[in-house]
């Protein structure tokens, strides 16, 4: 199986940019970083897009060039994480929306050279995800998260008009939103799936099983965002719900997964949305309960 990394974790970055107490920007050289992934092993690398934004210049078409020059080197392959940190392409806001829209497209365009295995997006965004935590009744939720998956519908539309994308390469991801309506969205353009397991584990995108959930939508699942994750209810309606946990600390069923996807010959990257050190200890465990996950295809 091909597993891949997402190395640019908010955190790190930051440490890299302001190491020796001063903020510099030109520290950063995401060329080098994705250099230290294959030195790891790693032969899929996801861009986070939301990072050129933050730290201005980072991601260039410099900096592509140069990764087109390290695919071609090292024989590695891409996959790209679209905007997603302040953009809403379920807006009820015209302006909101199409701004998203032109992010989003504004982001395809600038990566098609490295030519991706696929897009990853965030097809809701925070606005709907906090609309999908009201303690309403299910009808009423069920009447928002349709009106919000409506302008998502609207949206998707216009991005594959706006750009040269194949729908397959736009891989929807399992966020904290009702998938039942994507999965119309998906069908009906003919789109892709990313799917995030520690998102679903948290119950994010409604009451699936992982198994439950690769049996209904493997024909569809072009990338996984690999990470443990849980839900569980408490006493006195607590609710604990952890994510982006290093595999072995929630309750992914490893063994199941690595079947499954083993059985039905899944050949799409797998990427770690984990630091570089959760992501070897990770490979660890992976090691030890399935470890011809780990041979090369």
């Amino acid at each position: 199986m091909r597993f891949g990394i997402q190395p640019f974790e908010f955190s790190n970055i930051i440490g890299i940019v302001s190491e020796d107490g001063s903020f510099d920007v030109s520290r950063l050289s995401i060329p080098a970083i994705v250099k230290r992934c294959i030195e790891k092993g790693f032969r899929v690398i996801e861009l986070g897009l939301d990072l050129g934004y933050v730290l201005p210049g980072s991601i260039n078409e410099k900096t592509i060039e140069e990764l087109v020059s390290i695919k071609q080197t090292d024989g590695i392959t891409y996959t790209v994480h679209l905007p997603l940190w302040a953009v809403e392409p379920a807006s009820p806001n015209e302006f909101i929306r199409k701004a998203s829209i032109d992010v989003l497209a504004d982001a395809v365009r600038l990566c098609e050279p490295i030519k991706p295995e696929a897009y990853v997006i965030h097809a809701t965004g925070a606005l709907a995800a906090e609309f999908s935590r009201l303690e309403i009744p299910a009808f009423y939720k069920d009447y928002i998260s349709s009106f919000l998956a409506n302008l998502t519908e609207k949206s998707i539309k216009e991005l594959l008009k706006s750009t040269s994308l194949h729908p397959k390469k736009i891989a929807v991801e399992t966020v904290e939103f009702p998938f039942k309506f994507m999965r119309k969205i998906i069908d009906e353009y003919d789109l892709s799936i990313c799917f995030d397991t520690g998102h679903l584990l948290a119950g994010y995108p409604g009451n699936y099983t992982v198994t439950g959930f690769l049996e209904e939508s493997i024909d569809r699942i072009i990338d996984i965002h690999l990470h443990d994750g849980y839900h569980e209810e408490r006493e006195r309606g607590v609710r604990i719900v952890k994510d982006h946990l290093p595999l072995g600390r929630g309750r992914l069923p490893l063994v199941a997964f690595f079947e499954f996807l083993k059985s039905n010959n899944y050949s799409s990257p797998l990427v770690f949305e984990l630091t570089m050190a959760e992501a070897t200890e990770s490979i660890q465990v992976i090691r030890r309960l399935f470890p011809s996950a780990l041979e090369s295809p």
